[in-house]
């Protein structure tokens, strides 16, 4: 793909935009000063941090797409809405075409996110494309360019630096906003979501996305670990299922197609099962992914749940959401079952 194409540099004049905007916000009658997840009150600086990097995002990506778009200006949800409005509404991040010098509304759905190295899971809100068979998920990250540290990457900071005269206040230990840019991570359609992606349930957990090692079981004179008793031997094409944990029922994701030589053990006190790979062992989810493991090793044959526990409880998800895994996009990506960056962008340009 053209990575010049995919790239865009920001300028003193989206940093204005974004500004102004979150002026708007702050000034707007019907907001709150707290924050989205209600941890106490949200300033204009708090709202400054909370609102710019995502609509720098939308902003870079919009630029992106031009790219591949003679005639086409997109243009992003910089609109301020009351709060009855917004429980009303479900609009796309880009919200009008100029088309030719000509205004107009989108034909497809445009849902960005800011997307980050940590990010496991991959795709929108179930409420997010309901009906929307015609739309795309975009997930684009912002970053430095520079050599600088962690601390000072900070795109606030930067922001100011921009605005602020150095004579006034001095942040020249701080990136330089001319040096962040944008970049598409990812593009994937609603029809690619629902068709390969998969529907976790609010009450359901987060599972971890890797298959993880544990110490090994079967020792280097042929026996077992105390406290784990075989299950059964494998030598060839199985499929198997997956609990969550040590519990009974199995997950709407638990089933497994493992191949190759190795054991199923169990452990006599916990009841969560482990898996030790002999020789030549895969492992395919259709929702996680393949797994190649590492001869003679032992990992967990089971589901950790990512959002851990809250007073001895399991925290679980409190809205549905259709995911990939990163890696299993990356999988479906490579493998042709979804479009490129490029393809997407190209298909993009011309339907919205």
């Amino acid at each position: 793909m053209n990575e010049v194409k995919n790239l865009y540099q920001f300028q003193i004049e989206d940093l204005l935009e974004c500004f102004k905007f979150v002026k708007n916000f702050h000034l707007e009658p019907t907001k709150s000063s707290r924050g989205r997840t209600n941890q106490g009150k949200r300033g204009f600086g708090g709202e400054l941090d909370a609102w710019i990097p995502g609509k720098l995002v939308e902003i870079g990506t919009c630029k992106i797409l031009e790219n591949y778009s003679k005639d086409k200006t997109f243009i992003p949800d910089f609109k301020i809405y009351s709060n009855f409005e917004v429980g009303q509404r479900s609009d796309p991040d880009i919200t009008e075409i100029i088309d030719k010098g000509q205004r107009r509304d989108p034909n497809t759905f445009i849902e960005i996110k800011r997307s980050s190295p940590d990010d496991d899971w991959m795709g929108p809100r179930m409420h997010q494309f309901v009906g929307k068979q015609n739309g795309y998920m975009i997930h684009s990250s912002i970053y430095f360019k520079d050599n600088k540290s962690p601390k000072e990457k900070d795109i606030i900071a930067s922001a100011l630096q921009e605005l602020i005269s150095i004579n006034s206040f001095d942040l020249s230990e701080f990136s330089k906003f001319s040096d962040l840019e944008c970049k598409i991570e990812y593009i994937y359609s609603f029809q690619d979501v629902l068709e390969r992606g998969h529907l976790f349930e609010a009450g359901d957990i987060i599972p971890k996305t890797d298959i993880y090692q544990s110490a090994n079981i079967v020792k280097k004179d042929g026996g077992y670990r105390k406290g784990f008793e075989l299950i059964e031997e494998f030598n060839g094409d199985y499929n198997l299922k997956m609990r969550w944990d040590n519990k009974p029922e199995y997950k709407t994701y638990s089933d497994w197609f493992v191949q190759g030589k190795f054991k199923k053990f169990i452990n006599t006190s916990n009841k969560r099962e482990y898996i030790h790979s002999i020789s030549d062992v895969n492992m395919f989810n259709k929702v996680l992914g393949k797994f190649k493991l590492e001869d003679n090793t032992s990992y967990k044959f089971w589901f950790e749940n990512k959002l851990g526990k809250r007073a001895g409880k399991d925290v679980t998800k409190s809205i549905d959401d259709y995911w990939f895994t990163k890696k299993r996009l990356d999988e479906l990506i490579h493998d042709k079952e979804i479009k490129s960056i490029e393809e997407n962008l190209i298909a993009i340009a011309l339907e919205i």
